[in-house]
């Protein structure tokens, strides 16, 4: 097959032509009537802003706080803080939404927060997590201690049977005090050490492997946190890391188990496969993923678990702020946060039967009928004629709204203020919640509904800036690699958009082959 057969005509052409721009067109001997340019415009879908009512009232005054001092979205440290206390959470208790049905739903949570560079969002991160580096901290210095007595319980362990032995060769020779029954008894109930946990409540990178082993140690389960979400997803994607992949499908869950066997770890068996994930993304790098959960062929659920992915306006307000942090209302956060990974929710009121491996609770009368009602109207909108991944992302809403309730009333119960069965109030927040995160996922999956606009608004910004001279074709355009102006495709699109716009005008070069070029309006530079 030759290289004519594999390209269209126009680029054969384009090729045999190189890319030097066309002689000036004839048209432009004649004077031409330009229109006046309309704008181009691209627009981010509206989102609601976050009601700080929404967060649970022991993180409310730290999360006004942080934001206030770093001038950034108060959605990036929320929604990272929801995540965080879903991990540490868990599978420790989960909540069964309706009064008779089995259904379980533990309350991990996906998330990420989306701005672009500059925005502050690692910091926010950061801040948000830092709870859980205090336990991450004291639970490395507990185990170092653990170990210290572990290797001094292991040696004093095999001088005692190495002296056991002793004595049995001396026993079956006829000699020592001690008869081999005797000994033989003792060498059995020698009690061998046991080798402490290093309990762990994140990990920034492993392998399925490995994440396997630590679910194995920690039964609740542990958040996944990357700096740069991106480089996670898109990970998983490439070839031969299609198990990866189908590890946190599953784990999204929760509730499932897993056993493995490695020739080098042995078996190891996931009681719960419980893993939350958290990280932050630029608006750019997210488009190119969410493409390709839009195909049919491609979507495996996958964007659709990142349930508390947040995409706020920027701050139009900026104001320069030096104070201290609020100490205090940082520090009933930790207290609120150690405690709950501390919790054996039993206690609390949770339900466990007996052959049920998690505990759960259950909604009080009043929020059984808000939560009746709340899920009778997302049925609702699942009928709605829409984009099918935004219908998609709105059916796990369904776990999002229990989820969100569990959490919000444990913390109530960790901080004192609550006990029972979920109540009105966490239910009333986690539909408020499921409300505003609906306006970013819609946000979020428009910038893939308007990309052709989007595309659009990128090639005039090079025409502004005088990136392109008369006469320039689609290729012209797509060997640059500008953002969203990387395929011919995308180029057509965004061409076509800025003719009829009034920005462009298309002519066919006497020497192209049908080569259609591009003149450009030159009202758009005034």
């Amino acid at each position: 097959m030759g290289i004519s057969d594999q390209l269209s005509q126009e680029e054969v052409n384009e090729l045999l032509m190189g890319s030097e721009p066309a002689e000036p067109p004839p048209e432009k001997e004649e004077k031409i009537t330009w229109p006046n340019p309309e704008p181009i415009e691209s627009t981010l879908k509206p989102v609601i802003e976050l009601p700080p009512a929404i967060i649970p009232d022991p993180f409310k005054a730290w999360a006004v706080d942080v934001s206030h001092r770093m001038q950034a979205p108060i959605d990036f440290v929320a929604a990272a803080v929801m995540v965080m206390t879903g991990a540490v959470i868990g599978a420790a208790c989960g909540i069964k939404p309706k009064r008779r049905d089995d259904w379980l739903i533990i309350p991990n949570l996906w998330g990420g927060v989306i701005g672009r560079p500059g925005m502050l969002k690692t910091p926010a991160l950061q801040e948000a997590l830092k709870p859980l580096s205090r336990l991450e901290v004291e639970a490395k210095r507990q185990y170092d201690d653990e170990m210290n007595c572990y290797e001094a319980e292991k040696e004093t362990y095999k001088a005692q049977k190495e002296a056991i032995k002793a004595e049995m060769a001396k026993a079956a020779k006829g000699k020592g005090t001690k008869s081999l029954d005797d000994l033989k008894y003792e060498y059995m109930n020698l009690e061998i050490p046991k080798e402490p946990i290093w309990k762990r409540f994140k990990t920034n990178d492993a392998t399925i492997e490995k994440m396997a082993e630590l679910l194995g140690q920690n039964s609740r389960g542990i958040l996944l946190f990357r700096d740069e979400l991106i480089g996670l997803l898109t990970s998983w994607d490439k070839e031969g890391r299609e198990p990866d992949r189908a590890f946190y499908l599953e784990a999204w869950n929760g509730c499932g188990s897993v056993t493995s066997d490695r020739i080098g770890r042995g078996t190891v068996h996931v009681e719960n496969l419980c893993v939350s994930v958290l990280g932050g993304i630029q608006p750019a790098k997210l488009l190119a993923y969410l493409c390709q959960a839009t195909s049919e062929l491609a979507n495996d659920g996958l964007a659709q678990r990142m349930q508390l992915l947040v995409y706020p306006d920027e701050p139009s307000n900026w104001q320069l702020v030096d104070e201290y942090p609020n100490k205090e209302a940082r520090e009933r956060a930790l207290k609120v946060i150690k405690r709950l990974s501390e919790m054996n929710f039993t206690e609390y009121g949770a339900e466990a039967g007996e052959s049920e491996k998690i505990p759960y609770l259950h909604f009080d009368n009043k929020a059984q009928g808000l939560f009746n009602e709340w899920l009778t109207e997302l049925q609702r909108k699942l009928q709605a004629d829409e984009m099918p991944v935004i219908l998609e992302h709105l059916n796990k809403y369904r776990s999002l709204m229990p989820s969100i309730a569990l959490i919000d009333h444990l913390i109530g119960i960790a901080d004192g203020t609550a006990s029972g069965p979920v109540n009105l109030q966490s239910a009333e927040r986690a539909a408020a919640w499921c409300e505003y995160l609906e306006s970013h996922t819609r946000r979020i999956y428009g910038l893939v509904g308007d990309i052709g606009q989007r595309a659009a608004s990128e090639l005039a910004k090079k025409l502004k800036a005088r990136k392109l001279q008369d006469g320039f074709t689609i290729r012209d355009v797509y060997r640059n690699a500008w953002h969203l102006l990387t395929d011919r495709e995308a180029v057509k699109k965004a061409c076509d958009e800025l003719v009829e716009a009034g920005w462009l005008r298309e002519f066919i070069p006497q020497d192209s082959k049908k080569r259609i070029s591009y003149l450009i309006n030159p009202k758009i530079f005034s």
